[in-house]
C-alpha cells in the first residue's frame, strides 16, 4: 500500500473511533446491541435519520458515515452537510437507485426524504466530482 492510502486510512479510522462511541451509546438506549454500523436516530417509528457529513481527509473527499442501514419499506431522513474547505463550495450527493441527485453548499445543509422500498446495497457518491470517495446505503430485506 502506498503512504498516502495509508494515511487515509488511519485517518478514516481515527474518525470512525470518535463516531462510533456515540453510535453504540445510541444503540445501547435503543435497547439493541452495538454495531460497526452507522446508528440511525429515530424520529418517528418507521424513520430512520441520517447526518451524512462530507469531509476532506488528507486530499481524499468522501461522505461519512460510508456505510448506512436501514431496512425495506423504513422511511430515510438524510441530512446532508458540506464541511470540504477550498475554493469549491458544492458537492454532490447521489443514490442512482433512487433517482435522488442533490448539490450540497458549504453552509447551508439539505435534508432529504425517501422511502427504502427495494432491498440491495445502493451506491451513494458525488456526482458533480467522480473521483471522491463514495459509499453504500445497504437495505435489509424485510423480515
Amino acid at each position: 500500500m502506498t503512504k498516502a492510502m495509508l494515511k487515509m486510512m488511519a485517518a478514516i479510522t481515527a474518525v470512525a473511533a470518535i463516531m462510533l462511541p456515540g453510535a453504540s451509546r445510541i444503540a445501547m438506549a435503543q435497547g439493541a446491541a452495538p454495531s460497526a454500523a452507522a446508528a440511525p436516530a429515530m424520529d418517528e417509528p418507521g424513520t430512520r435519520s441520517f447526518t451524512m457529513v462530507s469531509v476532506e481527509v488528507d486530499d481524499a473527499k468522501i461522505w461519512l458515515p460510508s456505510v448506512i442501514a436501514v431496512e425495506q419499506g423504513d422511511k430515510v431522513k438524510l441530512t446532508l452537510k458540506n464541511l470540504v474547505p477550498g475554493a469549491s463550495n458544492q458537492h454532490g450527493f447521489t443514490i442512482p437507485a433512487y433517482n435522488i441527485t442533490e448539490v450540497v453548499t458549504r453552509g447551508e445543509p439539505k435534508t432529504i426524504t425517501f422511502v427504502a422500498d427495494k432491498a440491495g446495497v445502493f451506491p451513494f457518491f458525488c456526482q458533480l466530482h467522480p473521483g471522491h470517495i463514495g459509499g453504500s446505503l445497504i437495505v435489509e430485506p424485510k423480515k
